[in-house]
């Protein structure tokens, strides 16, 4: 993508983007699509390759992949369970990705207050590139009564 053709991508992500669920602004940037499977309750995001996401080397950026595999998870956690924000994520990357690629999130543990996830991210031969484990706060949670 020329300078020029990412710039009106930008523009046009935020002039499209709403403050919900595959439509904010980073989601319509990197053109993630957002798919679920409601039987094995997994979150699937494709993230489209683009030259200008990549780094020096020409491989997409690790902070783009962490931004699709953390999108897999959020979207799952909102899907199957609650709203919920991450408060960490571990991430290990094996391979670089120099095509498209596939986030894939599940729930590991589903708490009342506290979801652990993953996402596995694989290239376009179905290579493990990046895997990433979460812990997110569901926003349903009821406080516990202050200690006094």
């Amino acid at each position: 993508m020329s300078p020029d053709a990412a710039v009106t991508r930008a523009a046009e992500a935020a002039a499209q983007a709403r403050p919900e669920f595959g439509a904010f602004f980073l989601a319509r940037f990197l053109d993630l699509g957002i798919s679920y499977d409601d039987e094995a309750r997994t979150c699937t995001v494709a993230l489209p390759y683009a030259a200008h996401l990549c780094n020096p080397q020409g491989s997409m950026h690790g902070g783009v992949l962490a931004t699709a595999m953390d999108v897999s998870m959020g979207h799952l956690c909102h899907r199957f369970l609650s709203t919920a924000v991450t408060i960490e994520m571990n991430l290990r990357f094996f391979r670089p990705l120099t095509g498209p690629g596939r986030c894939t999130a599940e729930v590991l543990n589903a708490g009342r207050r506290i979801v652990h996830l993953q996402s596995r991210l694989t290239d376009d031969e179905g290579r493990l590139v990046a895997f990433a484990a979460g812990s997110w706060h569901r926003l349903d949670a009821k406080d516990p009564k202050p200690r006094t």
